[in-house]
């Protein structure tokens, strides 16, 4: 009988601040990719994988991020490694950044900023104490688990566009966060990489009630079909874990027709299992050996 160990990755480049440990730097991605193409049966996420004999590997990556097309499609290409990207498609051909990176810009970029950040709200109203790394580190991640779990997309934005003003800056993101744009995913050699769906604003979806839901899984579908000129057949749940996604999220992805679904806890696909919530393992910024290590422990797991 086949398995599968489905691996998620998010980022792909030389960068030291990460807050979300979401990036893997350039020459760790590669010695990875390397890695498993010698040792495994590579498949993609779109491929049938019921006549897969022994143990295969397959590659992900939630959000979209511009760096998965710039630094790991060519190293993907290189190995004949396919993969799978599931884009948000809400910032597609924008100057703006994901919620939580630009959540970071207005807080852990060292600036002359404020004091205090108060928020505003009937709810969640508080004093925020900023005078320090330290403190804005906190209010980083007290806001990050607000934004994340609680409040709705729109109430998400007012928040952000509060965070803004309250810092002097505009919407406009750092370059090296930017998504792929609409071009790229175009271009990009589909015979390796793939493209799935991710929503259009990447909320939490057990947060939502069906209707929200539905919007911002069947308009990413659409969205991405329009651009690629082909049928969108694969989905990630944003962020994943079994408390961010409902049984109507699971039932909307049938009706709307995706063939595989994936979460985000850890495990193996195995012939039977339910294939709107494939478990995928998060890779992070490791050096080869302890990579090596990690991918034995996630298949004893």
């Amino acid at each position: 009988m086949g398995k599968v160990l489905v691996l998620l990755y998010h980022r792909v480049r030389d960068y030291n601040d990460d807050p979300q440990l979401l990036s893997v730097k350039v020459d760790n991605f590669s010695e990875q990719i390397k890695w498993l193409t010698t040792n495994y049966n590579v498949v993609s996420f779109d491929d049938d994988w019921d006549n897969i004999d022994g143990e295969a590997v397959c590659i992900t990556f939630d959000d979209g991020y511009r760096d998965n097309i710039l630094y790991a499609a060519p190293i993907l290409e290189r190995y004949n490694a396919p993969a799978t990207i599931f884009v948000s498609t809400g910032n597609i051909d924008t100057d703006r950044e994901l919620w939580w990176d630009e959540l970071e810009r207005n807080l852990l970029i060292p600036r002359n900023c404020p004091k205090e950040f108060v928020l505003e709200d009937d709810v969640f109203g508080y004093h925020f104490a900023t005078y320090d790394n330290a403190q804005r580190l906190e209010t980083y991640k007290s806001l990050h688990w607000l934004m994340k779990d609680f409040v709705t997309v729109d109430k998400r934005e007012k928040w952000l566009g509060a965070l803004r003003t309250w810092n002097g800056i505009d919407e406009t993101g750092r370059k090296d966060n930017m998504l792929c744009s609409s071009e790229e995913l175009k271009i990009v050699n589909h015979k390796i990489i793939h493209i799935g769906a991710h929503t259009i604003h990447h909320p939490r979806l057990s947060t939502l009630n069906n209707e929200e839901q539905f919007e911002e899984i069947s308009k990413s579908k659409e969205k991405l079909e329009q651009l690629l000129g082909y049928e969108v057949t694969t989905f990630s749940y944003p962020f994943g874990g079994k408390m961010d996604y409902t049984n109507e999220s699971v039932n909307i992805c049938k009706q709307l027709d995706f063939k595989r679904v994936a979460a985000n806890y850890p495990g193996v696909w195995t012939d039977g299992m339910d294939n709107y919530q494939v478990p995928r393992n998060i890779i992070r910024d490791w050096p080869i050996e302890i990579f090596k290590n990690k991918i034995k422990e996630f298949w004893e797991a």
